[in-house]
């Protein structure tokens, strides 16, 4: 074992094992993304983006292997990334829906807290009641159409039309909790609009302006976060409408992929944002 001889000197094994630890410095920003990516909200909305960031990207490397082909530097007008992006992508669909299997236990507590600790609202309750109850709809048939496909085995042996009723009512329930979900954070926005324009007034009167300039961040912060979620969440309707009816609305997925990556990104900012702590970020 080598040692160091005064102490500005390093040991070779300091050297050669320790070169990565001593090369990665504290970092406040991976502090959050090692805090973000380890609840599953941030997993999935990370895998989300991923997903359709590789579905977008697909069709252009075809297109310039087709460009290719034409100028004679390709055999074929094929690109076999474009078959693996789309494959990546199913595959990370796949793995989000499994992972989201047990959320059907946080909507049955969610639903409980409601009743026994219910917002001032009663428009906030009922909203938080119908959406609970459309994610009840929602999971057993996203789960019963999921095992019942193809890829999954399937794993339940039913009709293909029950089948495709089943996605059918998942996504429409999936619609009906979106959609309240816009109406809550509108009606949330109009109230700290209310709380914003009295925090003013307050401001010129009273002398505890720590207090007050506080107040006024945080309502700016909360606003800030409502608008990534509205973002997501409207950019959302058009694709659960499409998914929503037998065989979609419009003859291609592009622009339903363009309005579900907007959505990814926007719900991927979001929960950046908010699952961050005060600080110089590094």
């Amino acid at each position: 074992m080598s040692s160091v001889k005064n102490g500005s000197s390093l040991a070779i094994d300091d050297l050669l094992l320790g070169f990565v630890g001593s090369s990665t410095p504290p970092s406040q920003r991976l502090n959050h993304a090692i805090r973000y990516f380890s609840t599953w909200s941030g997993t999935d909305k990370l895998m989300m983006t991923t997903q359709y960031t590789a579905k977008l990207l697909a069709p252009f490397l075809l297109y310039r292997a087709e460009l290719q082909f034409r100028a004679g530097k390709r055999a074929q007008p094929l690109s076999l990334t474009t078959d693996g992006l789309y494959k990546f992508a199913g595959q990370l669909s796949q793995a989000r829906r499994i992972m989201g299997f047990w959320g059907l236990l946080a909507i049955l507590k969610g639903l409980s807290d409601l009743e026994r600790s219910p917002p001032r609202s009663r428009l906030a309750l009922n909203i938080g009641r119908l959406q609970g109850l459309s994610m009840l709809v929602f999971y057993p048939l996203e789960y019963i159409s999921f095992f019942s496909a193809p890829f999954s085995g399937p794993l339940l042996r039913i009709s293909p039309a029950a089948q495709i009723q089943a996605s059918l009512w998942s996504v429409r329930a999936w619609g009906v909790w979106v959609a309240l979900k816009v109406v809550e954070l509108v009606a949330e926005w109009n109230g700290l609009l209310h709380r914003q324009r009295e925090a003013r007034i307050n401001y010129a009167e009273d002398s505890d302006t720590l207090t007050m300039e506080h107040t006024l961040k945080m309502i700016e912060k909360r606003k800030k976060a409502i608008k990534y979620q509205l973002f997501a969440n409207i950019s959302r309707l058009p694709v659960i409408t499409h998914w929503s009816v037998v065989g979609g609305i419009y003859q291609s997925e592009y622009w339903t992929n363009v309005l579900s990556l907007i959505s990814a990104l926007a719900a991927f900012r979001g929960g950046w944002e908010s699952n961050r702590v005060p600080g110089p970020m590094k």
